[in-house]
């Protein structure tokens, strides 16, 4: 840009620059340990049970909601230590569950 027009510029502008911005915090929130289920079945309500191994990276985990409706985590990634990305939501229209989980005993690794 030419000297002359920034010099102007910044005279037009010089008391109206940007208040500076705070800076963000990083707010987590906390996530929902859910127990593992090891027995026959459907998992009761607020506990998980693996898929089968051999569709593990389509069907991670077979989980729950505190209503007792059954949810597949599909579209789903989950951390090595169990954390769910994203949130976990009931597709049972009349069940408001959402909330960020953690699947206890998590023992699939990262998929």
């Amino acid at each position: 840009m030419l000297r002359w027009l920034r010099t102007l510029l910044s005279r037009i502008f010089h008391d109206q620059s940007p208040a500076p911005r705070p800076a963000q915090r990083s707010w987590t929130r906390p996530r929902l340990d859910v127990p593992r289920y090891a027995g026959a079945g459907e998992a009761p309500p607020m506990h998980w049970k693996p898929c089968h191994p051999a569709t593990v990276r389509r069907f991670k985990a077979q989980f729950a909601c505190p209503n007792g409706h059954g949810i597949i985590l599909k579209g789903h990634s989950i951390d090595a230590d169990g954390t769910v990305h994203p949130s976990v939501v009931c597709p049972v229209p009349a069940c408001d569950f959402h909330d960020f989980v953690r699947l206890s005993r998590w023992d699939a690794g990262s998929i």
